[in-house]
């Protein structure tokens, strides 16, 4: 991997981040589909109260849904990491960015776990373990969303070898 090269998460990325938000998006396009398939059963003095609701529906879900798509885009875009000589620099967000460094001689374990949806999807998430408290455990991990499944054992193996290569000299000394 390239020393201090920024890396972007794959194109596949922005599809899990925007399955996992859609939920509520296809809730309100059922309810509106159930609307319009229930229209005959409507009194005829509610019809244009029922054409109403059904076309606010679809609206607050076309609105919702191009809001979550922007939002989605956003964060997409924010995800980067980094390898430096020192440590390993992921920066994420999408209003707000956070910047978030392992040192490779804090580094643990280096996991890769893959969901249902993540192997529909053909990514990985990449959970790098620090060497911490047990109070901190929050922060005693960090977790890398969305990284293709080459890409991620790629990341593995670098982490690894440099997390030994920082490591190495503090034991024989």
């Amino acid at each position: 991997m390239d020393n201090h090269k920024k890396h972007s998460l794959g194109q596949r990325a922005f599809m899990l981040f925007l399955l996992k938000r859609m939920k509520f998006v296809l809730f309100l396009f059922a309810l509106t589909a159930s609307l319009w398939y229930s229209r005959p059963r409507v009194p005829r003095a509610y019809i244009d109260w029922a054409e109403y609701a059904n076309q606010m529906l679809l609206l607050a879900g076309a609105a919702y849904f191009l809001l979550i798509l922007i939002k989605t885009y956003l964060e997409y875009r924010a995800y980067t990491y980094m390898f430096t000589e020192e440590a390993f620099i992921m920066t994420f967000g999408y209003l707000q960015y956070d910047e978030v460094a392992a040192l490779y001689h804090q580094i643990q374990n280096v996991n890769i776990n893959r969901s249902v949806l993540d192997r529909f999807i053909g990514v990985s998430k990449v959970i790098i373990l620090m060497i911490g408290s047990e109070r901190e455990t929050r922060r005693a991990h960090i977790v890398l969303p969305g990284v293709g499944k080459s890409k991620a054992k790629l990341v593995q193996k670098e982490l690894l070898i440099r997390a030994r290569k920082h490591t190495l000299p503090a034991q024989t000394a």
